[in-house]
């Protein structure tokens, strides 16, 4: 629902706009005085304000600078009684959108509102836009099977901008960025993007963020706030970690999802809404849903169409092209050079189990890349606190790797890097190593024969 700030001391013209924007479905809050909308500007929250110029003790020039001063983002619509050019070159310089003049007609007043709405909409999505690439850091990286069933299933999910979606994987996966592509590939794309983290609120601050309250709802609301959920109007709002968030909650959250409409706290009227919910989780919910932690019939409307995050240790082919997607970024972040990765780096990263999945691997370069001051990062830079390994290195010959350590050189600036050649000399001295024995390369690398068969035949080491 769009609200309007009505402000004329007339108050024949008063009640006609006031009646007629009610009739259109708009929050309407009608002044007699300029000083009396001020003081109410921040619970009211507006969307566009329509300011009668002449006014008893403040002018509308002087309320207009105020307002602009307060919240430039508001749309204010002149009224005035005369056509003066002055007038409105001087209300058009303190911010003023448009203007109208008496007597005027309601359908023009209309046609002015709703482009106004459309204007203050397109800076609250701005807003917001620029909000999430301040925080966004980095696009979905892979060329895994399992990531390419993941890319295809988001094209599927996609075409329906209305269906709920549930992504779930182990904590680090990326479940964030899956749900950003969602939004960005659907019909949603311009509008919001809005996101909680439930795990991140007690169980009231939770709820005044996602459906916003009216003053007096509690102690401390002296003002109006918008919920998260209304500001995803005509977008996407996602619940990341939704399996965190307690039972009461669950029960508004899906009236939500049934009827389209919330209220605010402390507030009486529906607000209906029109947002694509995705949720995430890193909590097997058919668990929580039998131990009666989570609502079955939530999940149900949570789990319309799914996404299955597979963690990076399932990703192998995945690990160096993410090592060097971090390194590029960290070169632009931090006035870096680094072009290289020697290849008991290589071997160490693709042994390593990765627990904490792809943000585990961009905290390790991150953290690499911040105190490297060479250009080639070397296993004496690579930190992997208590790190486990795919294996249990036992092999007799795994000094050799330490002694015939090579470099990998990573041409980041031209772009001439070639992530197979990197792959190649990895299985290439894992093979050196091993006496050319596929079983016991396969051991030092910590994967599979069957693995390695498939590998060495895909990069050329092997023939048909």
């Amino acid at each position: 629902m769009y609200s309007i700030q009505i402000i004329d001391d007339d108050k024949n013209v008063l009640s006609a706009l006031g009646d007629f924007f009610k009739e259109e479905l708009y929050e309407v809050f009608q002044y007699e005085s300029g000083e009396m909308a001020l003081e109410n500007l921040n619970q009211d929250l507006p969307n566009v304000i329509l300011l009668d110029l002449k006014l008893p003790g403040l002018d509308g020039f002087s309320i207009l600078e105020e307002i602009k001063k307060q919240n430039p983002e508001i749309q204010v619509i002149i009224i005035t009684g005369t056509v003066d050019i002055n007038t409105a070159v001087k209300a058009m310089k303190l911010g003023a959108m448009d203007y109208v003049t008496k007597p005027f007609n309601l359908d023009e007043v209309s046609v002015l509102v709703e482009k106004a709405v459309q204007t203050q909409q397109s800076f609250e999505h701005l807003a917001l836009l620029r909000k999430k690439q301040e925080h966004s850091f980095s696009d979905i990286i892979g060329s895994s099977r399992a990531m390419k069933d993941v890319f295809s299933t988001i094209q599927q999910i996609a075409l329906s901008s209305r269906t709920s979606v549930l992504i779930t994987g182990e904590t680090g996966t990326g479940k964030e960025l899956v749900a950003r592509a969602i939004h960005h590939s659907s019909d949603r794309s311009q509008k919001p993007f809005v996101e909680v983290n439930c795990s991140a609120f007690n169980e009231n601050l939770l709820e005044s963020e996602l459906f916003g309250y009216e003053p007096g709802a509690f102690t401390g609301a002296r003002t109006r706030k918008k919920g998260l959920l209304e500001m995803a109007h005509g977008g996407t709002f996602f619940l990341d970690e939704i399996g965190e968030m307690e039972l009461s909650l669950q029960s508004k959250i899906l009236k939500v999802i049934e009827e389209k409409s919330l209220r605010r706290i402390g507030g009486v009227k529906e607000i209906n809404i029109d947002t694509r919910i995705i949720s995430a989780t890193s909590k097997d919910l058919i668990d929580e849903v039998s131990n009666n932690n989570f609502r079955k019939d939530l999940f149900y409307r949570l789990n319309v169409a799914r996404v299955e995050l597979p963690p990076l240790k399932n990703r192998d082919e995945d690990i160096l092209q993410l090592a060097i997607h971090f390194i590029k970024q960290y070169n632009l972040e931090f006035k870096k050079n680094v072009t290289g990765l020697d290849t008991e780096v290589m071997n160490v990263l693709m042994r390593h189990d990765w627990p904490g999945n792809v943000r585990e691997l961009r905290n390790v370069i991150e953290r690499a890349m911040l105190y490297q001051k060479g250009q080639v990062l070397g296993l004496e830079d690579i930190s992997i606190m208590n790190a486990p390994l795919k294996r249990i290195d036992t092999n007799e010959n795994s000094d050799e790797i330490k002694q015939g350590r090579g470099i990998v050189t990573l041409d980041i600036l031209s772009g001439e890097f070639s992530l197979v050649e990197s792959e190649k000399s990895i299985y290439n001295k894992a093979l050196e190593v091993s006496g050319g024995v596929q079983s016991k390369a396969a051991d030092l690398l910590g994967i599979s024969r069957q693995r390695i068969n498939y590998k060495l035949k895909t990069l050329g080491l092997l023939g048909d």
